[in-house]
């Protein structure tokens, strides 16, 4: 049975709403059919007499509306809180459609002033009764609007549905505020006395501002104290205080909301508001509004200088002492992974089992880098900076720039390959991808090679691991390989005496693996012989010269010749071969 008082005025509500709304759209019907030669006319074209019919027409509805808003105020006192919210909100909607049409009689009024014939004025005593009508509206609706935030805040037991409605009043407030302010305006531009109108709202405002920037800024230091408590908290309180801190944060962006409402409306007032901008540009953060003045940014860049000045007097000598520690640890440990790093290569160098150089800078990198990324923690704890997040962010990083360097990657891991099976060194001389050169330098992602004609060439290691790898230094001895011809009029034992003597004179062909010399082919123009002397692999080049230069010498002295490709042309006449 309690519940039926609830039940009937929210009937009543709806039937109230359903005859105003069917009762206003009658009337607009009607309205809309005498102006609407009106509007469709040029605005210059509109005659005073068209004006004053349209004047009274609305004057008509305005008295219409207005006693229907005091049929519904005498309901009100009847209804439970949440009700006569809804009461309040349908009579505040009747109240919006009477300032529109106060509003274009201001306009009509300001249109028929202009005319020279003063016969075609409203009535301003009409106007007067209208706005002051207004006013008092709308001090009792902020009053009773007040009263009801009042007793929802005091209420026990709130839930989200009781804050919506706490927001919705608010919101409600400072429309309210607004449209007293516009009331005040038109009462000014009718030469009524609103001095002390003017004054009450100015008052109203001001606490109103008061009020929203102490929540904001008790709001803040409690959303500071909560972060503060976030970074101790075990894993199970942390839910709890990220719950309380969103719920923080939604009320103080609605009273920074509202705040600025009232800022706004301060500044129509020609108040002052660099205290209030201050806590709106901490709230929010948004320095470029409009409601912000110069003043409130400038105090607020001064506050924080001088804040930043009272701390770096308070703090100067541990922030010294702490750098002083930082740099010195790093000092320290950067020398000790000198050690370490000197300590890994002879350990690599003096190993039996011997290493390539890319290894031994691997390692050596690794254990210097090792060093030197504790002390980084180690200084970085000195300095009170949290090193797991840190180690997190890393983490994440890492894995997105994995994404951004596959490329790289390959070639890191192509490098690691080469590191492993140890195909060539620093020193070698390879054939890899077309080029031909000496092994200069080497690390994970590329290998430098300077070529004989001493270009230096970067080369991916993906690019020479994916390849075919020609090490032609790669062993100790290696074998030239030389063809030579002699005329088919010449002793091929004699040739093969003068090659064998060549080859037992020259003091870089080794005696094992013994030379090789054999005739090869018979060519069109030559009898070819194969000359395959061994050598130590770095006199390759230096016997590959010599005894090119010593074959055509003793084969001069010797009387043996060495035949070119030659070709016989026999002509024949014409009356030779009739």
């Amino acid at each position: 049975m309690k519940k039926y008082p609830s039940y009937c005025t929210f009937l009543i509500m709806l039937f109230s709403l359903t005859y105003t709304g069917l009762i206003s759209a009658a009337d607009e019907v009607a309205v809309v059919e005498k102006t609407e030669t009106v509007k469709k006319k040029d605005k210059t074209e509109v005659t005073p007499e068209e004006l004053l019919l349209e004047s009274e027409t609305l004057f008509s509805k305005i008295d219409y509306l207005s006693k229907k808003t005091r049929l519904l105020r005498g309901k009100i006192k009847k209804t439970i809180d949440v009700d006569r919210f809804l009461f309040m909100n349908l009579i505040g909607t009747i109240d919006d459609k009477i300032r529109k049409k106060l509003d274009r009689l201001m306009e009509i009024k300001a249109i028929l002033d202009k005319q020279q014939d003063t016969s075609m004025h409203l009535k301003v005593s009409e106007l007067e009764i209208i706005v002051k009508r207004q006013s008092v509206k709308l001090q009792r609706q902020i009053k009773a609007i007040t009263k009801l935030s009042l007793q929802l805040r005091n209420k026990k037991n709130k839930n989200d549905a009781s804050f919506y409605a706490i927001e919705r009043v608010a919101k409600k407030i400072d429309s309210l505020f607004i449209e007293w302010h516009k009331n005040i305006q038109r009462g000014n531009e009718l030469k009524m006395d609103m001095a002390e109108e003017n004054e009450q709202l100015t008052e109203f405002i001001q606490f109103r501002s008061i009020s929203f920037a102490g929540q904001i800024r008790v709001m803040l230091d409690v959303i500071n104290d909560l972060k503060d408590h976030l970074s101790h908290a075990a894993v199970e309180q942390k839910k709890e205080i990220n719950q309380k801190l969103y719920i923080l944060e939604l009320r103080k962006t609605g009273a920074a909301i509202h705040l600025e409402s009232m800022v706004a409306l301060m500044n129509k007032q020609g108040l002052k508001t660099t205290e209030f901008g201050k806590v709106l540009i901490v709230a929010t953060g948004a320095i470029l509004s409009e409601n912000i003045n110069t003043d409130a940014v400038v105090g607020i860049f001064h506050a924080t200088i001088k804040d930043a000045m009272v701390w770096w007097k308070d703090n100067f000598p541990i922030v010294v002492f702490k750098i002083v520690s930082f740099i010195i640890i790093m000092l320290v440990f950067k020398l000790i992974a000198g050690i370490v790093s000197r300590f890994v290569n002879r350990l690599t160098v003096d190993s039996t089992d011997k290493s390539s150089q890319l290894l031994n800078n691997f390692f050596r990198s690794i254990a210097s880098k090792t060093v030197m990324i504790v002390g980084l923690a180690v200084a970085l704890s000195q300095l009170g900076i949290e090193i797991g997040p840190i180690l997190a962010g890393m983490g994440v990083m890492g894995f997105v720039v994995g994404f951004a360097l596959q490329d790289t990657l390959s070639n890191f891991a192509a490098g690691m390959m080469i590191l492993v099976y140890r195909p060539y060194d620093v020193g070698d001389f390879l054939q890899v991808t077309g080029i031909s050169g000496e092994v200069k330098e080497m690390n994970l992602v590329s290998t430098t090679i300077l070529t004989i004609d001493h270009q230096r060439m970067v080369i991916p290691n993906s690019k020479i691991w994916g390849g075919i790898i020609t090490n032609v230094t790669a062993e100790q001895k290696r074998r030239v390989d030389m063809v030579f011809g002699i005329s088919y009029t010449d002793s091929i034992e004699k040739a093969e005496a003068v090659f064998q003597k060549m080859m037992d004179e020259h003091p870089l062909i080794l005696d094992e693996p013994q030379p090789l010399i054999k005739v090869h082919t018979l060519g069109a123009s030559s009898i070819d012989f194969i000359v395959r002397p061994w050598v130590n692999t770095k006199d390759y080049w230096g016997v590959y010269w010599d005894i090119t230069r010593q074959v055509k010498e003793e084969f001069d002295s010797a009387g043996i010749s060495i035949p070119f490709p030659q070709q016989d042309v026999h002509l024949y006449s014409a009356t030779d071969k009739s």
